[in-house]
C-alpha cells in the first residue's frame, strides 16, 4: 500500500479501515483482523462509542505503534475541551499521540468551532496530534479557518460514493491540497448492483467492492470501507493488483445520482 502525502508534511496509508457501527468482541475481532490483513490506518471517532474495543483489537494485533495511523474525530459537542476529548480518545486507543485528530462536524456556531480549532493547533504544536483535519466541512467552514488562522486542514472527511461523488467539493480540496478522505465508500452495498460494476467485477475477478474501493483509490480519494467480517475484510484490501482504465472509471463516474445518506453540515449537529 502506499502513502499520500499530506499539506503539513505527514503521509496517511491510501486505504484505512472504518470503525463505524460494530460493537463489542465483534469491534475487538474486525480492528484485529484488519491491521493482520495489512490495514495501516484506523478510523475512529468519539461519537461511534466503541474507542475502547478498538484500543483492545489494535492491542490484540500487536503491531508497533510506529507502523499505525490512528486517527479519531472529535464531536461538537466536545469542542469546548477539545483535549479532555482528546486525552479519552487516547486513553482508549492505547496511544499517547494521534496521526490525525479531526472536528467531526462543523456544528451550526462558527465562533464554537473556530475555538476548536484554536485548541486543535496547541494540541498539534505539543505532539498530542501530528495532523490536524476536518470531517463534513463545506468550502465555506473551511475558509473562515483559513481566514482566522492562515492556513488550512490537512484532511476532510467526506461521505463519498459513486452515488454522491461530490465532485466540485474533492476538487475544490484538491486544489488547495487538502487531502479526502471516503466514508460510506460502497454506499452501504448499495452501489455494489450496478451494472458498470458487475461487468467490471467479472472482467477482473474481483468483487464489486473491489472494484468501487478501486475507483476510490485510482481518484486519489482514501476509502475507508468497513466490515466485521475477516473474509471481506481481507478482501476489500486486495485491490492493488489491477488498474482500471479511463473508460472504465468513467463508467463508474457515470453512477452520479446526487443520493447523499448523511446530514447537511450547514444544518447539522443542529444546536452545537
Amino acid at each position: 500500500m502506499k502513502y499520500l502525502n499530506l499539506a503539513d508534511g505527514n503521509r496517511i496509508p491510501e486505504m484505512g479501515f472504518g470503525c463505524y457501527n460494530a460493537f463489542g468482541d465483534e469491534m475487538v475481532k474486525a480492528v484485529a483482523c484488519a491491521i493482520g490483513s495489512g490495514y495501516a490506518y484506523i478510523d475512529s471517532a468519539e461519537k461511534y462509542g466503541n474507542e475502547d474495543e478498538v484500543g483492545k483489537g489494535i492491542s490484540e494485533a500487536g503491531a508497533k505503534r510506529e507502523d499505525l495511523f490512528l486517527l479519531s474525530k472529535a464531536w461538537p459537542t466536545s469542542f469546548g475541551n477539545l483535549e479532555d476529548a482528546l486525552v479519552q480518545t487516547m486513553k482508549k486507543l492505547g496511544t499517547d499521540y494521534l496521526d490525525a485528530y479531526l472536528l467531526h462536524w462543523p456544528g451550526t456556531k462558527a465562533d464554537v468551532r473556530l475555538k476548536a480549532w484554536e485548541q486543535m493547533l496547541r494540541l498539534q504544536e505539543r505532539g498530542l496530534v501530528r495532523t490536524a483535519g476536518v470531517s463534513n466541512f463545506l468550502p465555506e467552514q473551511i475558509e473562515e479557518i483559513g481566514r482566522e488562522f492562515g492556513a488550512l486542514p490537512a484532511i476532510d472527511e467526506l461521505e463519498c460514493h459513486p452515488s454522491y461523488q461530490q465532485r466540485e467539493m474533492q476538487n475544490w480540496c484538491r486544489a488547495r491540497k487538502i487531502q479526502t478522505i471516503a466514508y460510506t465508500p460502497i454506499n452501504r452495498a448499495d452501489d455494489l448492483t450496478d451494472e458498470a460494476v458487475l461487468r467490471l467485477s467479472e472482467k477482473y475477478g474481483k468483487t464489486p467492492a473491489q472494484i468501487v474501493l478501486r475507483w476510490h483509490v485510482l481518484h486519489g480519494q482514501i476509502p475507508i470501507p468497513k466490515s466485521a467480517h475477516a473474509a471481506r475484510i481481507r478482501e476489500n484490501i486486495d485491490l492493488f493488483d489491477f488498474e482500471l482504465t479511463p473508460e472504465e472509471m468513467a463508467a463508474v463516474d457515470a453512477m452520479e445520482r446526487g443520493l447523499r445518506r448523511g446530514k447537511d453540515p450547514r444544518e447539522f449537529p443542529e444546536g452545537c
